[in-house]
């Protein structure tokens, strides 16, 4: 039950609850407060800074990941201990997905409520732009309804502003036709890295919703690191053939395996790069896209990695998702970028500051380039001013929202801090 999915997090909880019910949540609460003991909340587990665990109480949300689907109203009702491969489990009979990462074991809470990068973010909008309404159990141990009739300015901050304001019991998401993406790995020599992804910055400014586009580094099982693509269309699929063909041509292909495949299928292919278990760090930037100098810093300082399982992961952020308004959702970055995935990761009986230090090398030498503030489902907790950033002119809402809330600054989801009393205006 304490282990997550870092297998550097180590934190020694004084004790987990495994609730199944929602009455078992209030009643944790209530007595977590009635004895004035920290308290966190674990659903997935698969948060890299260990946010799941204190040192106090653990509300175990793990065992309540029933999902319910309306076919008619094309939504599903999900209970916040659910992953992503959960949801699409259940989904998939009905030919229905919404918007989801590219880990199957990811939870769909903690990705939701801190934005949701995906391989559908340009047709369907990021996690939060497909969440209808969620049950919201509060520091008083109250529970509410948050949707459109019912504390809307709650929904507004569940968008994209974290776990900060209760423990979030069940969410309620849109859903959108679809069985089949053409998807699947393109790769590329590290020799040609620069002019592929020069054309590719060109190219990502004239495509259509459908195909949104992640990419980076990987290092390949012989030794070897390449650059990759990962191109995701969501239409017809020979519609999609067209569209894709330019990446073929941005010069020598040594791998292709784009084919049509079941969303199902999609969300499973990266689970074996990042297994449970493993020890993480991660750094996270946003940029406007692939200029020459932010190519010469990921080439040049973030290669070679620190161990054979890091990687560098760029999310494609456009289309349906860019049409939301800043002050929509909480979430504020809405115009086109990438955000950058920095991810050390290395095998329990290795020694760890080398793999952190690389980590922290290359995002120091990308912070120049990039937007302040950072995709806050991957910040620490030493970089709080960045979490205001992030937030930028939603920042004093979010405030507000807190202090009516949780006005004792029980819930520490985003970093932990917040709240009035940790953060100044």
């Amino acid at each position: 039950m304490r282990q997550l999915w870092n297998g550097r997090v180590k934190t020694q909880p004084a004790a987990i609850a495994r609730c199944l019910t929602v009455q078992d949540v209030i009643h944790t609460v209530r007595w977590t407060r009635t004895h004035g003991l920290p308290l966190s909340v674990r659903a997935g587990g698969h948060d890299t800074a260990g946010r799941a665990l204190s040192e106090g109480v653990v509300i175990d949300l793990s065992q309540m990941k029933a999902v319910t689907v309306d076919p008619d109203q094309r939504t599903a009702h999900v209970q916040a201990g659910a992953t992503i491969g959960d949801l699409i489990e259940a989904t998939t009979q009905y030919g229905l997905v919404t918007a989801t990462g590219n880990c199957s074991a990811v939870g769909m809470a903690g990705f939701t409520l801190g934005g949701g990068y995906g391989p559908l973010t340009g047709a369907y909008g990021l996690g939060v732009d497909n969440l209808l309404s969620a049950q919201v159990v509060t520091a008083s141990g109250q529970l509410l309804t948050a949707n459109a009739e019912e504390h809307p300015d709650l929904l507004w901050g569940l968008r994209g502003g974290g776990g900060n304001f209760g423990v979030v019991v069940s969410l309620e998401y849109r859903l959108h036709p679809l069985t089949t993406v053409l998807s699947g790995m393109l790769l590329y020599p590290l020799g040609e890295a620069r002019t592929v992804l020069r054309r590719l910055n060109d190219f990502m400014a004239t495509i259509p919703d459908e195909l949104t586009i992640q990419s980076g580094f990987i290092q390949m099982p012989e030794g070897a690191t390449v650059l990759f693509l990962l191109p995701s269309y969501c239409g017809e699929s020979a519609a999609g053939e067209q569209v894709i063909a330019p990446l073929r041509t941005f010069r020598t292909v040594l791998v292709d395996q784009v084919q049509s495949i079941t969303y199902n299928e999609f969300i499973h292919q990266w689970d074996a790069n990042a297994p449970k278990g493993r020890h993480y760090s991660a750094k996270t930037h946003s940029i406007k896209g692939f200029q020459p100098e932010i190519i010469d810093t990921l080439i040049e300082q973030g290669l070679p990695f620190s161990s054979p399982f890091s990687f560098i992961a760029l999310h494609h952020f456009h289309g349906a998702a860019s049409r939301v308004g800043a002050s929509e959702t909480a979430f504020a970055l809405r115009q086109d970028h990438l955000m950058v995935e920095l991810i050390a990761a290395w095998e329990p009986q290795d020694s760890e500051q080398r793999h952190i230090q690389w980590a922290q090398h290359i995002s120091g030498s990308l912070a120049p380039y990039a937007f302040k503030g950072g995709y806050i489902n991957l910040l620490d907790e030493h970089e709080i001013e960045r979490v205001r950033l992030a937030f930028g002119s939603n920042y004093e809402r979010l405030l507000d929202l807190k202090q009516k809330y949780d006005p004792d600054d029980v819930f520490r989801s985003t970093i932990g801090h917040l709240a009035p009393n940790s953060l100044t205006r």
